[in-house]
């Protein structure tokens, strides 16, 4: 051997020696990390147990026991998507190890990819056909994939190879129910409660399955009979609670509620009564329970947001703020903190600074269905409804079943007159039947389809469901308002502001009801007592200006709309009415400046810059006018009314004949019926010299509207130019009588004369 050779080998011996004791001190690394881990978890310090099992697959990616570890802290930490990825993470690196494929299965069909979850199952059968957990996750799994039949099956079988598990009794017996065969069910649950007698489990199940069947007594006497097996069980409190609260018997949910939060130490049950007493107005008991919990690792947040919310509602607007300042200063970008703040600037009409909040809440995590879902309610607050839409949208994928989003959806399309607010305001009330909003929501959807027959049914039900729900009987006022049941419609008013002496949709309800009756005074007289109620709630204060502005009281209304856009400088609707009175005063240079300011708060303001541009037409200030109509159409290329304004300036003040047409016929799009719309188009063809196209766009303008002067002026054009003198010394005739004085009537004049009339 060589000096060379031997010198090679030396080198390979001692890399080979530092490998090997490179490798022997991450697998040291990686286990201690995994001991601390366990230490943390054990000390309920969860948050530090994920720092140090990430570390541990950070020094080794391919140490499958410490991602089932990551898995379980991060699913006990509530963050179901990283637990779902870690377990997944761990079936992948421990293939032979079925406990491993069952997390990860299990956690898979939580988070409802039941196709990824029946894999794993099958790849556990694979290996061991009697595996009875891996066939009730096989069984759920293709439930899931709406299989049912074969889930059934898979129960039966589970069964058949361990008749002792209660579990797999009612995980059948739910499919069972689920496929349109209560009496199985029924029987099924029995039998799980005689296969384990003294566990509560199987009677809760078949408790749950009265109570979906409206059997309320028996759905009580089933809990009843497992909360005395285990008073003490919380699982048992917190159903029972539940229970009476859906069921309107709220304060005999009380005591069950404050039994599970004195039993154990998990701050949920803690924060479910605190919830209880927060429903019940009670917010000072409610602060009480919460405090001790601010510092909680896992929850504190969680807390810190219902004390906040406590504090809004008792109107410290101020205090509410600090206390989530005071929960982000320890966690910066803790997304759920970011979106709680924008939920709570929104409520009191900061929307600049809640679009802030909302903006960082989805920066810091944009899988945050809550970040995405307040990002929407801001957008929308802001005009930017398609952008609203969006982010709603964007929850559903990252949560399918999140029925609040489908409700904000729903009252974007109403908004927007869309063709299926119906289809998806009832998808809504069927993901989430115990919502009053979204109920409510698919009420205004069917009425804004003129369907007040099926409105008023949803409505009737809801009542009955919630009959001290003020906004519930408001509505049902509302339907039967349009469907000229009067009597009916102020019943429903009234009984809306005895239980709440504020609703406002009641009240100008109640007013318009007045109005036509002719009872004026005793109309405003409410409206006034109502501000007096409230002198700074800026919605009393538009619904009053409203029907002072409708009695003629312009004067009283204008005050109150100056004095609802100082407690709220957000009120799109106190400007746009103020804007309103100003036009009917002829006051064009303050009406202007309201609508202005309408469109300087919206991110889309496309009505306002409507409304701003045609008071520019008004003042003959047409540059202006022309530059915001160009404006509103780069916002949205189908505005109508702009579109039509916008091609009439084109025509007048030399513009593109081509852009000018086009537009005519998008305003006519849109508007089909309008006169002034086919009057334009009808314009645009002359000044193209298409006079067969622009007779008969003419025409229809005046069939709508047959007196119109400059609708006539323009068709007597077009027949003269056309050589057809007969029908142009009949048109200019009518206009004649129409409009004799005016300085088009003289040019008319001479033109009869030129065709020897």
């Amino acid at each position: 051997m060589t000096s060379k050779t031997a010198a090679v080998l030396t080198s390979l011996a001692i890399c080979a020696l530092a490998a090997s004791a490179c490798s022997r001190d991450i697998e040291k690394m990686k286990r201690e990390y995994v001991e601390r881990g366990d230490r943390y978890i054990q000390d309920k310090n969860v948050e530090a147990a994920i720092i140090e099992y990430r570390n541990a697959v950070q020094h080794d990616p391919r140490y499958g026991e410490a991602y089932r570890k990551l898995a379980a802290a991060y699913l006990s930490h509530g963050d179901g998507a990283e637990a779902v990825r870690a377990a997944v993470t761990a079936a992948e690196l421990l293939p032979d190890v079925p406990e491993a494929q069952l997390e990860a299965g299990s956690l898979l069909l939580l988070a409802g990819k039941f196709a990824d979850a029946k894999k794993l199952a099958d790849k556990v059968l694979a290996a061991n056909p009697k595996d009875v957990r891996a066939r009730v996750l096989l069984g759920n799994s293709t439930a899931g994939l709406k299989d049912v039949d074969s889930a059934i099956k898979e129960f039966e079988e589970a069964i058949r190879l361990d008749l002792q598990q209660s579990g797999i009794y009612t995980g059948l017996a739910s499919l069972k129910a689920s496929s349109g065969d209560p009496v199985a069910a029924e029987r099924i649950f029995k039998q799980a409660i005689s296969t384990d007698p003294q566990s509560t489990n199987p009677r809760l199940a078949l408790a749950h399955f009265y109570w979906s069947n409206d059997r309320i007594q028996e759905a009580e006497a089933v809990m009843k009979e497992a909360h005395g097996l285990k008073p003490g069980d919380s699982r048992v409190n917190v159903t029972l609670a539940l229970f009476y609260q859906a069921t309107r018997r709220r304060t005999e949910a009380e005591p069950y509620l404050r039994a599970a939060a004195e039993t154990g130490d998990d701050p949920r049950l803690t924060m479910l009564l605190a919830d209880y007493y927060i429903a019940q107005n009670r917010g000072a008991e409610a602060a009480k329970l919460l405090q001790p919990l601010t510092g909680d690792r896992r929850f504190g947040v969680l807390v810190s947001m219902r004390l906040a919310g406590i504090a809004q509602v008792e109107g410290h607007a101020d205090e509410a703020i600090t206390i989530i300042d005071k929960a982000l200063s320890s966690d910066p970008s803790n997304s759920r903190t970011l979106a709680a703040k924008s939920d709570l600037l929104l409520r009191q009409n900061k929307i600049d600074e809640a679009a802030k909040a909302a903006e960082a809440a989805v920066a810091a995590n944009a899988s945050s269905a809550e970040a995405q879902f307040v990002r929407g309610r801001v957008l929308r607050a802001k005009g930017s409804f398609e952008k609203a839409e969006a982010a709603f949208n964007e929850v559903l994928r990252i949560n399918p079943r999140a029925a609040a989003a489908r409700v904000e959806l729903a009252r974007l399309h109403i908004r927007a007159g869309a063709d299926d607010a119906v289809i998806v305001a009832s998808e809504a009330a069927k993901a989430d039947p115990r919502s009053l909003d979204a109920r409510l929501t698919l009420a205004r959807a069917l009425m804004s389809k003129r369907e007040y027959g099926k409105a008023q049914e949803v409505l009737t039900a809801l009542v009955a469901a919630a009959p001290d729900v003020a906004a519930v009987h408001a509505q049902l006022g509302t339907a039967l308002a349009l469907k000229k049941d009067v009597a009916g419609a102020r019943a429903a008013f009234n009984r809306a502001l005895e239980l709440d002496p504020l609703q406002v949709e009641a009240a100008g309800g109640l007013t318009a009801l007045d109005f036509a009756a002719g009872q004026r005074p005793a109309a405003l007289a409410r409206l006034d007592a109502m501000v007096a109620r409230a002198p700074r709630n800026a919605a009393v204060l538009v619904t009053a200006a409203g029907g002072h502005a409708a009695a003629g009281g312009l004067d009283r209304a204008e005050s109150l709309l100056m004095t609802a856009i100082d407690v709220d400088p957000s009120s799109m609707g106190a400007y746009s009415l103020l804007g309103r009175i100003y036009l009917s005063q002829k006051r064009l240079d303050a009406a202007r400046t309201q609508f202005e300011k309408v469109a300087a708060r919206q991110e889309r303001p496309v009505g306002a810059l409507t409304l701003v541009g045609t008071i520019h037409m008004l003042q003959n200030r047409t540059p202006e006018a022309q530059q915001t109509f160009e404006r509103v159409m780069q916002l949205d290329s189908k505005a109508a009314v702009a579109a039509n304004n916008l091609a009439w300036i084109y025509l007048e003040n030399g513009g593109s004949l081509d852009i000018a047409l086009h537009l005519a016929e998008v305003a006519k799009a849109a508007m089909p019926n309008a006169a002034e719309v086919n009057d334009t188009v009808g314009w645009a063809y002359y000044k193209k010299g298409a006079l067969p196209d622009a007779i008969a766009a003419l025409r229809r303008s005046l069939e709508i509207d047959p007196k119109n002067p400059s609708t006539l002026y323009h068709l007597a054009l077009a027949y003269d130019k056309s050589g057809d003198q007969a029908e142009a010394r009949r048109v200019m005739t009518l206009y004649l009588q129409v409009d004799p004085s005016s300085e088009r009537s003289a040019d008319v004049r001479k033109r009869l004369q030129a065709l020897g009339t």
